[in-house]
């Protein structure tokens, strides 16, 4: 895990923001505190931060947090996921609000090395996925039904419509929770494999059977995790952090030189991490943990084993 300077403070409170956004009371300081591994007092300050800027939080009786429904919040909402053109509207927003002020300028300077996308290149904050992140949003601030158009389904490998209730959308994960109105139950979509979005007249048929599932570094939604401990050489390390960015955060150096200790939760049938092992396994120094991930691999093994060349 990384320790409090090595995490960017940018990093941090923008993701603190998103969290809030993604999840009202969904988590207190301390869980906060423990995801990035900082003092508790560091989120503290952060919070200071953001009600000197003008975006207020409140608690639940469990001491959970979220964003007040106030003017500064909305429009933060609506500023969260933009394009170059709008980073001028988000100073200006901030300039309402802390006109003048440290914190105001502190705040935009974090903001504008975060979201500086040209430099960080991620997708997410590019059209046209912009606009298909929209719609998702509107429909689910107005409890709409959506069409997926031309959805590119990895485990059925057909291109086909997906009619849905979309619920919860994790956009710097290339994830949408929804629920598949076909199939009546529970589906995750990555929002980069469909190629447009309906935004339909019919209201949400289903919200009782709506629920966000925990979603693992490798972008895999499901409850029923494991934890795995993997170490790594150099280049493993470096293809791993390059490929599935949150895993950067579950990796810390090892006493050995040049070995990294990679060690979190993740989906319990090892999707996406059975694919990096098998194609970096001269890069891996040991699988330490679970026994299920090493009898899983072997398997696989052999399922190639039986392959024709």
């Amino acid at each position: 895990m990384k320790k409090e300077s090595e995490y960017p403070a940018k990093h941090r409170i923008l993701r603190i923001m998103q969290a809030l956004l993604d999840h009202p009371f969904g988590y207190t300081k301390k869980q906060l505190a423990d995801i990035y591994d900082v003092h508790e007092d560091t989120i503290k300050n952060d919070f200071r931060d953001l009600k000197n800027a003008g975006f207020l939080v409140e608690r639940d009786e469990k001491y959970r947090y979220r964003f007040v429904q106030n003017k500064p919040y909305k429009q933060l909402k609506n500023l969260l996921h933009f394009s170059e053109e709008d980073q001028a509207l988000l100073y200006q927003a901030i300039d309402q609000i802390a006109a003048h002020s440290k914190s105001g300028e502190k705040l935009k300077q974090k903001l504008a090395s975060l979201y500086d996308f040209r430099r960080l290149g991620h997708a997410y904050l590019r059209r046209p996925y912009l606009t298909k992140v929209d719609l998702i949003i509107q429909a689910k601030e107005e409890k709409k039904q959506v069409v997926l158009h031309d959805y590119r389904s990895s485990n059925s490998n057909v291109i086909e419509d997906r009619h849905v209730e979309p619920f919860h959308i994790s956009p710097p994960e290339d994830t949408l929770q929804a629920f598949d109105i076909q199939k009546k139950e529970l589906r995750h979509f990555r929002i980069s494999r469909f190629h447009r979005v309906e935004l339909k007249e019919e209201n949400w048929q289903f919200e009782g059977h709506h629920y966000v599932m925990r979603t693992d570094p490798f972008r895999i939604v499901d409850d029923n995790q494991v934890s795995v401990h993997i170490r790594l050489k150099i280049g493993a390390y470096n293809e791993l952090i390059e490929r599935f960015p949150q895993t950067k955060g579950s990796i810390v150096e090892s006493e050995e030189i040049d070995v990294y200790d990679f060690q979190c939760m993740v989906n319990h049938k090892f999707l996406g991490l059975t694919n990096f092992i098998l194609g970096f396994h001269h890069q891996l120094v040991e699988i330490v943990h679970p026994e299920s991930l090493k009898e899983h691999l072997r398997k696989e093994v052999q399922k190639i084993n039986t392959l024709s060349f």
